[in-house]
């Protein structure tokens, strides 16, 4: 357990396709002391060339229409970046999540280190192995948290509440 694991960011991406650096969406929410103090969520306009698909469209509901005037992930940064500040991170599969981030930032060619993640489908497994499996959606439902899977803001504040639930076990 990480020192102060009550103390942490929850992210979540929803992309526009299958290539990582097509983020279409993110959802933060800060935890200081195991309390959430704030939540972020903006649409990201993905890289040209990097189109919604409407599969994806059907999963988490975001189309080309909805992300017109977003801004694009390197005008986004700045802001997240000041969200995150010295924080790790925390998601649900965070491998996806990291990797979402890391090609983002690479796409755009800014020079940041990877923050640290922690991922709330490792913690759910060891809080508790009996779940049937430990996707979000199960999980939330198990421990009452109110979720509208694939929305980005909604699945990072049910991602922070697993975290700090999954630390109180």
């Amino acid at each position: 357990m990480r020192e102060n694991a009550m103390s942490f960011c929850a992210i979540d991406f929803e992309t526009a396709c299958y290539q990582r650096a097509s983020a279409c969406a993110v959802g933060l929410v800060k935890v200081k002391d195991g309390e959430i103090l704030k939540t972020f969520y903006s649409l990201i306009k993905p890289p040209q060339g990097m189109d919604i698909l409407p599969s994806f469209t059907r999963i988490h509901g975001i189309s080309k229409y909805d992300v017109v005037d977003a801004p694009s992930f390197d005008r986004l940064w700045p802001t997240l970046q000041q969200f995150i500040g010295d924080d790790f991170l925390v998601a649900h599969n965070s491998s996806f999540d990291r990797s979402v981030l890391r090609y983002c930032l690479d796409h755009y060619g800014i020079e940041c280190p990877t923050p640290q993640f922690d991922c709330t489908v490792q913690c759910a497994r060891r809080a508790w192995p009996h779940l049937e499996n430990h996707r979000l959606d199960t999980v939330s439902r198990f421990l009452g948290i109110e979720l509208t899977h694939h929305e980005a803001l909604s699945d990072s504040v049910a991602c922070a509440k697993i975290y700090l639930r999954a630390h109180q076990q």
